[in-house]
């Protein structure tokens, strides 16, 4: 039997009464929040907790989106202001990069260290690898790759794998000079798989086509 919730309070909303369904097979209420405004909730959302307000409560919250990153440094990035409108979605931050350059760069990417320089660091580490590197083939080491260690600053355990500010996992893999964002997942065990999926489809192809060539030296 269906709960009549008219007259009950979810968080800052009173019921008033129950609203038109949408076609969807689920029940909808018209409720009034405490400041006053009237919105329509989906009945799982109220009684779950997922809605206990019209929006009023969220924009009351400290917003990391509206933290002033200005004048903060990350890597070799110091924060100049947000960026303008014409330069992309909101969120956007212009920063200068110690060689001079100018980027524009999202708050997630900065805070997560994905982007610490206008691109400056990552040639060079690329041009120091490939003085160190054994094998080194269309931008890509091959013993890197085969040996699949973690790098230094890997905080997830799992190499191409990181968490985002919203708590997911976002998978990408690196090849041939190019990084390929591979997806976001809710857990963490997906990201890794689907890490492994693109290794085994890029890396080891690219690794058996390698050591077919006779080449020795390369780690199995």
């Amino acid at each position: 039997m269906k709960k009549n919730l008219t007259g009950q309070s979810f968080g800052r909303l009173t019921v008033l009464e129950e609203a038109p369904g949408k076609g969807n097979g689920r029940r909808y209420w018209r409720c009034r929040c405490g400041c006053g405004a009237e919105t329509l909730v989906e009945e799982y959302h109220l009684k779950s907790g997922h809605t206990k307000s019209c929006g009023c409560y969220r924009r009351e919250l400290p917003s990391k989106k509206r933290t002033d990153l200005t004048g903060q440094r990350f890597g070799r990035l110091t924060v100049l202001g947000p960026a303008d409108k014409t330069d992309g979605p909101p969120g956007k931050w212009r920063c200068r990069c110690d060689c001079g350059q100018e980027i524009i760069c999202s708050r997630e990417n900065l805070h997560s260290g994905a982007t610490k320089s206008c691109g400056c660091l990552r040639e060079e580490v690329r041009r120091e690898n490939m003085k160190k590197a054994i094998h080194f083939v269309d931008g890509t080491c091959v013993e890197r790759i085969a040996s699949r260690k973690n790098c230094a600053n890997n905080t997830t355990g799992h190499r191409g794998v990181y968490r985002r500010q919203n708590n997911r996992w976002r998978a990408a893999i690196g090849f041939k000079g190019k990084v390929y964002n591979l997806g976001t997942y809710e857990s963490f065990q997906d990201a890794v798989n689907a890490r492994l999926e693109a290794e085994k489809n890029l890396y080891d192809a690219f690794l058996d086509q390698y050591r077919g060539q006779g080449t020795e030296g390369v780690p199995s």
